[in-house]
């Protein structure tokens, strides 16, 4: 039973990092990269080389365990969207905001979790006008739960309908999903994520995780 929970979770951790991490994604840094270089912007060239690098070398490292500190997790949604904000040159800001009282080197959250959900907003919901694609993360404890909520201030479209149509593939959220769900069953936690709306009327889309707080110690 543990070895097929673990085949599960090792087949379901690549399909993820396929559907995050896409040829598209790094040839185009990679293009974007080169074309700094061919317009002699060398300092910009090797400002956006050092960030693509470091963001690459931070997600294999996280690839390789279940959990990570909600502090590097939110460290990682920072290098996404810095290394978004030079390929698009556009202004791209990510606020975080966290309740009083909660330590987020204490608190574990399953790695790369947020990461195709972030990317999925600034492609398909960002506000398009160059000074308003504003992204927000607030982390917040509702009775006796941490709830992390990522959203954005675009408007919705037909696009941000992560649900898989027939015979297409699995998005991105319903691998999420699926992994959350191998992960409580080998760790005996209570993680849940959920889409929300914050407002009918602009139909902003979010995402909402959700679990119980636990420590690194009381993991198997």
């Amino acid at each position: 039973m543990i070895i097929d929970l673990d085949l599960q979770m090792a087949q379901l951790e690549v399909k993820l990092l396929r559907a995050q991490f896409n040829s598209h994604f790094l040839f185009n840094n990679l293009n974007a990269i080169n074309y700094c270089i061919l317009q002699n912007d060398n300092q910009k060239a090797s400002s956006y080389l050092t960030l693509f690098s470091r963001f690459l070398r931070r997600i294999a490292g996280h690839s390789q365990r279940d959990f990570v500190k909600l502090t590097d997790e939110i460290e990682t949604l920072h290098q996404y969207v810095q290394i978004e904000k030079l390929r698009f040159a556009r202004a791209i800001q990510l606020v975080v905001t966290v309740e009083p009282g909660i330590e987020t080197d204490g608190v574990l959250v399953p790695s790369l979790i947020l990461h195709s959900h972030i990317e999925n907003m600034i492609w398909h919901n960002l506000d398009a006008r160059a000074d308003r694609g504003v992204l927000t993360l607030a982390v917040q404890k509702k009775s006796g739960k941490i709830h992390i909520l990522l959203e954005t201030n675009g408007a919705s479209s037909e696009t941000t309908d992560l649900r898989a149509k027939p015979g297409a593939r699995e998005s991105k959220l319903e691998l999420t999903v699926k992994r959350l769900q191998l992960l409580n069953e080998r760790h005996g936690t209570d993680l849940e994520l959920r889409m929300t709306k914050k407002d009918a009327f602009r139909k902003i889309i979010g995402v909402d995780l959700s679990f119980s707080p636990f420590a690194s110690q009381t993991l198997p």
